[in-house]
């Protein structure tokens, strides 16, 4: 169905179950894929691409755990491969995402003309869930692209707050932008898009709400048990109810006047 559109998902060798779930999806909706082996931290192979890597200083951008670098590494692998093969555009998926027929309809679409994708813009397909109790960025009415069917809309404010990398659309300048950072720079968070966006990496991000990601916790991600623990000894400031809310309330209608651009 999307044999003109590259499908690659990133996943531990080591994980059979994840791997024949997703597989057994995508099968059913004849989607083609491959899949890319992520880097596992524990592994010699992460060591030693640690080693030779600048170190992050912790100055200008966050400090990482080792579970956050090989997600780096293992997206900015795959980022490799689709120059290496010289792939116009790509879809990476994580594999605990799930998905229904409307990602078979994008591909599908986008397998007969890739020319509803701009250049420099990201595509990402959801996987916000458990990432904060209401919607952090506002999404235009006016500038939108029907692709397959599907309507993304561009992200209008607060277009940094669109967090995860567990289902996105890139191009090549995506990709070569990112590996020139991270050459330059060392590790950042490969899903920290405010350092995506202020190093050039992309100019927009068109977002749909398609494919979803489980609410993450100790007991299902290594990344987020690191998370945890790098955070625990951080002190955060309490707010009252009252002030929480009207913050809220003042955010919420932020990214409801956001959709009018």
């Amino acid at each position: 169905m999307n044999e003109n559109f590259p499908v690659f998902i990133i996943s531990l060798k080591s994980d059979i179950e994840r791997r024949e779930k997703i597989a057994r999806l995508l099968n059913n909706l004849k989607i083609d894929f491959e899949f890319f082996d992520a880097i596992d931290y524990r592994s010699d192979e992460f060591k030693s691409a640690k080693k030779n890597v600048p170190a992050n200083a912790g100055t200008q951008y966050v400090e990482m755990t080792e579970p956050e670098m090989a997600c780096t590494l293992s997206h900015l692998a795959v980022y490799q491969r689709i120059l290496a093969r010289n792939l116009q555009w790509a879809l990476v998926l994580e594999d605990d995402v799930h998905f229904d027929r409307r990602l078979s309809d994008v591909l599908h679409a986008l397998s007969q003309s890739t020319s509803p994708l701009k250049s420099g813009c990201s595509y990402v397909l959801g996987g916000q869930q458990g990432t904060s109790d209401y919607q952090l960025f506002g999404l235009s009415l006016l500038h939108t692209q029907k692709i397959g069917g599907v309507r993304f809309r561009k992200v209008t404010y607060k277009k940094h707050k669109v967090t995860r990398t567990c289902s996105y659309i890139l191009d090549q300048r995506y990709c070569q932008q990112a590996l020139k950072l991270f050459f330059s720079h060392g590790f950042y968070l490969i899903d920290d898009r405010k350092i995506l966006f202020e190093n050039d990496v992309m100019d927009d991000i068109y977002f749909c709400d398609i494919v979803t990601h489980p609410i993450v916790n100790i007991s299902n991600s290594h990344l987020e048990l690191s998370r945890i623990n790098k955070c625990k000894d951080l002190s955060v400031k309490k707010r009252s109810v009252i002030v929480s809310n009207i913050l809220s309330l003042r955010y919420r209608v932020r990214v409801f006047l956001g959709s009018f651009f």
